[in-house]
C-alpha cells in the first residue's frame, strides 16, 4: 500500500475532526415533545414504551421500541445516553465511509472532503435514522464482500436487529436482504458456511432476545407490519404539488437516472466480473434507489422529494467505492455529476417551499424560529449570532448536560378543561383520531387502540382489531372523539368498527372544546349491549353507475369488493395507486365528492347516513342518527377508470342495537 505523506495525513485528520464539530453542530442529542399530527404519535410511542405495551399487540404502527431513536423524543424510562450512543455510531459509520473514499481518491482526497460536508450541510445526511441506518448496512454486506471481513457481517446484523426495533416494515426487506446475501456469499465461496450460519443464528438470537427486554410479540409484530404495508399506499398516497413543480423534480430525477445509466454502460464489462460482484453492488443500489423513491412518491411533497434527493449522492459514493480501481475516474466525475444535480434540485425544491421568491427561498436555511423572527423584521447581525448559537457543538453538550424529561411539560401548547381532567381523574383514556398530545401534555392515563391514529386504520383488519380493542376487557373507561377529514376522505368512513363499538360499548355523556375543537366525551359502559345485522341485498356495480341506498332508520354498512386492474397495480407498484372518488346525493338534493380506501370499502362503511360534522357525529351515536339527513344514492368514479377491474360486488347489512 503508497504512504500517505505527513502533511497529507495531518490534513485529513483535521478535516475528519472539523467534520465531527459539525456533525455535532446540526444535531442535538435529545428533543422535545411537539404539537402536530406527527408529534402526536411520537408522544404515543414514548407513553407506549413507559407503561410497558407490548408492541405488534397494544401498540400496532411503523415504528417500533426503539422508535425514539428516529424521532429523538425520549421516553422517561430511557436515559439520554441511549441517543447519543445511536449519534456517535453513526458518526463512525460516516468517518469510516469517508475515510475509505479518501483514500481510494489518494490526492484528489479533497473532493470527497468538500463532498462531505456538501451532502452533511445544511440540510443533513438522510433524515430518517432507519434508512440512514439501511444505508450503512448496504455499506457493510459491501464491504464485507469486498475484503470478505466476517467482522463487517457482524456489525450488518447489528445494524439489521436495530433496524428491526426501530422501523418494523423496513427491517423485513433488510432481513430478506441479508439472508439472500448469505446464499450469495456461499455461493461465491466468499466465507466459509460456518462464519455464514454463525452470522444467521446471531442475528436471530439477538433479534429474539431483545423481544423480551423491548416488549414485542415478534409474530404479531410482523403480521402487523405486513398488514400496514399492504393498506399504505393506498390510503397515505397524495399529490402535493402542482404538475409543473412535480414534473421539474422529475426532470432531474431522471437526469440523475441517466449519469449513473452511462457509466453503468462504460463499466458494463467489469459488473459481469468476480462472480458477479458488480451486479450484486447494482442490485443493491437499485433496491435503495427503489425504497427511497416509494418513500418519497408516496405523499408526493417538497420535505419527501427533498429526502429523495439527499439520497442520490450517498448512493453514487458506493458505487465509486466499490468499482474497481481501474474505473476510479470516471467513477468520480459520475459521483460528482450526481452531486451537482442533487443540488441544484434542492435548492429548486427551496425555491417552491419558500413560495418562489427569493426572500423565501433564503428563509428555508436559518432554523425555524430565526427564519419567523426576519419574516416579521428586517435581517440583523442577531440574527446571525442566534444562528452560531444554536449551530455549534457547545449547544449539543448543553443539550447533554441539562437535558431533563419534565421539561417537556413546561409552557405546554394544549390545556385540557379543568371539569374534564376532574372528570377523567385517574381513569385510563384513548383519543380518537389522532390528538394525541392532548393526552401526553396533560399526563392523563393513555389507553389507546391498538393502531393509535385512525388515518392509519385503513384496511378492514386494521379496523377490525381497533373494534375489538373498543369491545374487549381492556377498553379505556374514557374515549374522547371527533370526526376530522383526511386527504379529502369522508370522516366518518374510517374506524367503522370502532363507530361500532361505540354504540354497543360506550355512552356519549359530554362534549368539551379543547384549542377550538369539539370532542364528545364517551363514558365505557358496565354491560354490553347486543348487536344483530340484517342482510339487506347484494349488488353488482360498475365505476360511473348509481347505486341506490336501502330505507332503513337503523345504520346500514356498506362494503364493496373494488380491485385494480393490472394496469393499476403496476402503477400502484411503482408510483401511486390510481384515486376512487365516491360521489354522494343526498336526500336534499346536494351532493358531495369524497376519496374512498378500497380496502376501508371492505370492511365497510356507514352509508345511509350523513355524519360529516362533529355535530351529526354526536347525533349519531346518540340516537342512531335518526335525525341525521339520508344518503340516497352513491356513484363510484376515477380519473382513470383503466386502474380499476370492470364490475364489482357489494353489500348492504342493516345495523341493530340491542340493551
Amino acid at each position: 500500500m503508497q504512504s500517505v505523506p505527513t502533511n497529507t495525513f495531518n490534513r485529513q485528520t483535521i478535516f475528519l475532526l472539523f467534520f465531527c464539530v459539525i456533525y455535532f453542530s446540526l444535531s442535538l442529542p435529545a428533543g422535545y415533545a411537539g404539537f402536530n399530527i406527527d408529534a402526536s404519535w411520537h408522544e404515543s410511542l414514548v407513553m407506549a414504551i413507559d407503561n410497558g405495551f407490548v408492541f405488534g399487540r397494544d401498540f400496532i404502527f411503523n415504528y417500533g421500541p426503539l422508535g425514539y431513536l428516529n424521532t429523538g423524543l425520549l421516553p422517561k424510562s430511557v436515559p439520554i445516553w441511549m441517543l447519543v450512543a445511536a449519534e456517535v455510531f453513526t458518526l463512525l459509520n460516516y468517518l469510516i465511509i469517508i475515510q475509505l473514499c479518501i483514500r481510494k481518491a489518494d490526492k484528489k482526497w479533497w473532493i470527497v472532503a468538500v463532498s462531505s460536508l456538501l451532502i452533511l450541510m445544511p440540510w443533513g445526511f438522510i433524515s430518517d435514522t432507519s434508512f440512514t441506518f439501511f444505508y450503512f448496512f448496504i455499506f457493510w454486506l459491501l464491504y464485507a464482500l469486498r475484503t470478505r471481513n466476517s467482522v463487517a457481517l457482524l456489525i450488518a446484523v447489528l445494524i439489521s436487529v436495530l433496524i428491526f426495533y426501530i422501523k418494523v416494515n423496513l427491517s423485513i426487506i433488510v432481513y430478506g436482504l441479508f439472508v439472500a446475501s448469505l446464499v450469495y456469499f456461499w455461493l461465491i465461496k466468499a466465507f466459509t458456511l460456518r462464519t455464514l450460519i454463525v452470522c444467521w443464528l446471531a442475528q436471530i438470537l439477538l433479534t429474539y432476545s431483545l423481544s423480551f427486554l423491548l416488549h414485542v410479540d415478534i409474530i404479531a409484530y410482523l403480521e402487523a407490519s405486513l398488514k400496514i404495508i399492504d393498506a399504505y399506499q393506498d390510503a397515505m398516497a397524495a399529490m402535493l404539488l402542482s404538475t409543473k413543480e412535480l414534473f421539474s423534480l422529475l426532470f432531474f430525477e431522471i437526469l440523475i437516472g441517466l449519469v449513473v445509466l452511462v457509466f453503468v454502460f462504460k463499466t458494463f464489462r467489469s459488473i459481469l466480473q468476480n462472480n458477479f460482484e458488480g451486479v450484486y453492488l447494482y442490485l443493491l443500489i437499485i433496491l435503495v434507489w427503489f425504497l427511497g423513491f416509494k418513500q418519497a412518491h408516496t405523499a408526493v411533497g417538497a420535505y419527501n422529494i427533498f429526502g429523495f434527493f439527499l439520497l442520490m449522492p450517498p448512493l453514487a459514493a458506493l458505487i465509486y467505492l466499490f468499482t474497481e480501481n481501474s474505473y476510479k475516474i470516471w467513477a468520480g466525475r459520475m459521483f460528482i455529476a450526481v452531486l451537482c444535480l442533487q443540488l441544484l434540485a434542492t435548492q429548486l425544491i427551496r425555491f417552491y417551499i419558500g413560495e418562489k421568491t427569493l426572500k423565501g427561498y433564503l428563509l428555508t436555511f436559518p432554523p425555524t424560529g430565526i427564519s419567523q423572527k426576519i419574516t416579521e423584521s428586517s435581517f440583523s447581525i442577531t440574527q446571525i449570532l442566534e444562528i452560531l448559537e444554536q449551530k455549534n457543538p457547545i449547544n449539543y453538550l448543553k443539550r447533554l448536560v441539562n437535558y431533563e424529561y419534565e421539561d417537556n411539560f413546561i409552557n405546554s401548547p394544549v390545556q385540557i378543561p379543568t371539569d374534564l381532567l376532574t372528570k377523567v381523574g385517574n381513569a385510563n383514556i384513548d383519543i380518537v383520531p389522532h390528538q394525541i398530545s392532548h393526552l401526553y401534555f396533560n399526563r392523563l392515563n393513555y389507553n389507546p387502540r391498538p393502531i393509535i391514529q385512525s388515518y392509519q386504520a385503513n384496511s378492514d383488519w386494521l379496523m377490525k382489531k381497533n373494534g375489538e380493542k373498543y369491545l374487549s376487557k381492556t377498553a379505556p373507561e374514557f374515549v374522547l372523539f371527533r370526526t376530522e377529514a383526511f386527504r379529502e376522505q369522508n370522516p366518518f368512513w374510517v374506524e367503522t368498527d370502532l363507530s361500532e363499538a361505540l354504540l354497543r360499548n360506550y355512552a356519549l355523556t359530554d362534549t368539551t372544546v379543547i384549542k377550538q375543537d369539539t370532542f364528545c366525551l364517551f363514558y365505557r359502559n358496565k354491560v354490553l349491549k347486543g348487536l344483530t345485522y340484517s342482510d339487506l341485498s347484494t349488488i353488482k356495480f360498475k365505476l360511473n353507475e348509481d347505486i341506490q341506498i336501502p330505507k332503513s332508520a337503523n345504520p346500514i354498512r356498506f362494503s364493496a369488493k373494488i380491485n385494480y386492474s393490472a394496469k393499476g397495480k403496476l402503477a400502484r407498484l411503482f408510483f401511486q395507486p390510481p384515486y376512487l372518488y365516491c360521489s354522494v346525493t343526498y336526500e336534499n338534493g346536494l351532493q358531495e365528492n369524497f376519496r374512498v380506501i378500497d380496502k376501508i370499502l371492505r370492511g365497510g362503511v356507514f352509508i345511509n347516513q350523513k355524519v360529516i360534522t362533529q355535530a351529526e357525529a354526536c347525533n349519531f351515536f346518540l340516537n342512531k342518527g335518526v335525525d341525521n339527513q339520508r344518503v340516497t344514492k352513491i356513484r363510484f368514479w376515477t380519473k382513470y377508470t383503466s386502474g380499476f377491474e370492470e364490475s364489482f360486488e357489494a353489500t348492504f347489512k342493516e345495523l341493530k342495537i340491542t340493551n
